[in-house]
């Protein structure tokens, strides 16, 4: 794993909520729809639970003139679904359809404590290798990795930094909130959407703000969501994991950029022995 540096951004109590991980994959045909159950009954004791849902589409980092090298094949036959395995508590789930493999950490309560990048990380190792050997029993072929992905979703709860539209310059020091003439009021909402590549064309960094709703109280919040993507030259694990980490430090540090001082306060950001 990528050896931290010493001044890494750490906070001992992120906005954390939801943690996504996985890798995306070349379509293979041998994938049915008997699949998902086959690969239920290897992780089903410790992921009991089942729920369907939509596909996720294809999506691919692309630069300059790159060409995918996804081929789209046109069927008859519907687009199989999107599985979810969760826990007993529903703070873990593995995805999987057939170009995808995903792992989750998510709070249910909202009262569960983040368990860090490190145990999310080595769960997914685990899952993955798992997966790739069900794909080798299963006669599926090789399974080619294309792209690796990693999401961040924080919810920032109204009264934590922000009571309306007008204080969002004190959580993003891009927002001004400023007009030219003074002649429209506070926005009713905010909603944007920021894109940074790596260097070397390694990947992006995607950062989103949307209004959302807590439920089932009803309360507003701020749902700030970063995920870094890349594509995966080798299906190889510790390639994969190089990937990944790397896509977490370009998380946690944009995250730490895209806020403010006053925002990593009260998140209690970490120096080398105090809280900053």
């Amino acid at each position: 794993m990528t050896q931290k540096t010493s001044n890494f951004p750490e906070y001992a109590n992120p906005p954390v909520a939801e943690v996504v991980i996985g890798v995306q994959f070349n379509t293979t045909e041998a994938f049915t729809a008997v699949h998902p159950g086959l690969y239920w009954q290897r992780v089903r004791d410790s992921y009991p639970k089942v729920n369907i849902q939509p596909p996720l589409s294809t999506v691919l980092e692309l630069f300059g003139d790159e060409k995918p090298k996804v081929e789209a094949k046109l069927s008859s036959i519907p687009p199989l679904p999107r599985c979810w395995f969760l826990d007993d508590s529903q703070n873990r789930l593995v995805q999987i359809q057939p170009d995808r493999f995903l792992h989750n950490w998510k709070k249910v309560t909202g009262q569960e404590e983040y368990p860090r990048y490190e145990a999310i990380r080595e769960d997914f190792k685990k899952l993955w290798n798992d997966f790739s050997k069900f794909a080798e029993d299963e006669k599926l072929g090789q399974v080619k990795t294309n792209q690796w992905e990693l999401t961040y979703v924080n919810y920032i709860h109204q009264n934590s930094g922000w009571i309306s539209m007008n204080d969002i310059p004190n959580l993003f020091p891009c927002w001004s909130g400023k007009s030219s003439e003074g002649y429209l009021p506070i926005p009713e909402n905010i909603t944007f959407n920021v894109t940074y590549a790596f260097p070397e064309k390694l990947g992006r960094l995607h950062i989103s703000l949307q209004p959302a709703i807590k439920m089932p109280e009803g309360s507003p919040l701020l749902r700030l969501t970063l995920t870094a993507r890349g594509k995966l030259e080798s299906s190889d694990t510790e390639s994969i994991l190089d990937s990944l980490d790397l896509g977490h430090e370009w998380i946690v540090r944009g995250f730490t950029d895209f806020t403010s001082s006053e925002a990593h306060k009260m998140w209690k950001r970490k120096d080398e022995a105090n809280y900053v």
